[in-house]
């Protein structure tokens, strides 16, 4: 090798500090810098798969979310046709009452314009005949003839019709009563 210009002690010398060199590049610069991409790499990978992982939980709990949803859906449409019924219920039952309350109230009406009318009947016939009395008294007293005693009359009947007969028997100046 002497021939080529290298000698055998050189090149040993230059081979033993190349890999010297080697070596220390990757213990000192190459092996830290494939250690940091590693673990860059590594830390890389768990953060995606952490991503799909946090991803798949989203869907999951989206898809839990909206199955909530339609089942509250679900509830209120049943609460509000409940409420509904319950309140055409109530409306119902509140109509059969006004209408129980309505008949039993004529019916109370009835029986009292029944009993009024029976009264303002039996009041009429006790003051045509409180008239007819009181006719008779001043024919009486009057000691009169046969004209004179229809003339009487005919002024009682007048003054009674003309003043109107009252509950008591008197009379007032309201309107006649007629019999029916």
């Amino acid at each position: 090798m002497g021939d080529l210009g290298v000698s055998g002690w050189s090149l040993i010398v230059q081979l033993i500090a190349f890999l010297l060199f080697i070596y220390l590049l990757y213990r000192f610069a190459l092996g830290p810098i494939m250690n940091t991409l590693q673990s860059r790499q590594d830390r890389i990978t768990e953060s995606i798969q952490a991503a799909e992982r946090v991803q798949q939980e989203l869907k999951a709990t989206q898809a839990r979310n909206e199955e909530v949803l339609r089942e509250a859906q679900v509830e209120s449409q049943a609460i509000i046709a409940r409420a509904r019924e319950q309140s055409e219920a109530n409306i119902a039952r509140s109509r059969e009452q006004a209408q129980i309350q309505g008949d039993e109230m004529i019916a109370k009406a009835r029986e009292a314009i029944t009993a009024e009318a029976a009264q303002a009947r039996t009041e009429l016939r006790r003051e045509v005949a409180d008239l007819a009395v009181n006719a008779a008294s001043k024919i009486v007293r009057a000691n009169l003839d046969r004209q004179a005693q229809s003339r009487l009359i005919e002024e009682t009947l007048a003054e009674a019709t003309a003043g109107g007969l009252t509950a008591g028997g008197s009379t007032s100046g309201s309107a006649p009563i007629s019999p029916n």
